[in-house]
């Protein structure tokens, strides 16, 4: 799988000093926990969700199996808790980013600008919840196809309604998920620097359902 020359999040994190540190039991719980995220970030994005092991996401964390054991009773369950953790970052900074622009197409770019902006910090995101699941089916799929259903969701949120303006279809909206999958996935495996060349084409697939392709081109070239 290509990588860029970038450290992945696992790489990243601060190992807690051995013995006794000083640090609230409540500290070292959240950071252990998010430590094992991250290594499950790391270790999918090398290797993919089937090849994973316990062992290989606690060495990425930087922790003994037995604290991975502590948190989660299996790889799958750290795979879930990851999903949540990435949905929760992922739609708090796309609400965030729209909140003060005026215009409906201001917020789609504000949206797609915030997520290309967060998926451009960890790259290793775009590889754990849109390019790996396809192959790792179960839950872990069906976590990503609801992500990328919310996302297209989040993405177009208030769209108008009235003259000159259409409500996507379910196969829209579909192919849409499909389309930004496809788009962020191509542009993380060809080098993390490339998510902000994005922006124009994830504008427009945003915007093309509801206001046609030809004003959805217009609107996206300001981007």
């Amino acid at each position: 799988m290509a990588r860029d020359g970038g450290k992945g999040e696992g790489e990243k994190l601060r190992r807690l000093p051995p013995g006794r540190h000083g640090l609230s039991r409540e500290f070292v719980t959240q950071n252990q926990r998010e430590r094992l995220i991250a290594g499950s970030i790391a270790a999918v994005a090398e290797r993919g969700f089937r090849e994973t092991t316990v062992t290989e996401i606690s060495a990425a964390a930087g922790v003994s199996r037995r604290t991975f054991y502590a948190y989660f009773q299996t790889k799958e369950e750290c795979f879930l808790a990851t999903f949540d953790l990435l949905e929760e970052h992922l739609f708090a900074a796309i609400a965030a980013a729209a909140a003060a622009k005026p215009s409906w197409t201001e917020q789609v770019r504000a949206r797609v600008e915030a997520m290309l902006g967060l998926f451009g910090e960890n790259p290793d995101l775009v590889r754990f919840a849109l390019v790996a699941p396809p192959a790792a089916g179960g839950p872990v799929l069906e976590r990503n196809r609801s992500l990328l259903e919310r996302l297209v969701g989040e993405l177009a949120a208030g769209a108008p309604q009235g003259r000159g303006f259409a409500e996507p279809t379910e196969v829209e909206r579909e192919a849409m998920a499909g389309a930004v999958a496809a788009v962020l996935a191509g542009k993380v495996e060809a080098g993390s620097d490339k998510l902000s060349e994005a922006s124009p084409e994830l504008v427009e697939l945003v915007l093309a359902p509801v206001v046609g392709r030809r004003r959805a081109a217009t609107a996206a070239a300001k981007s």
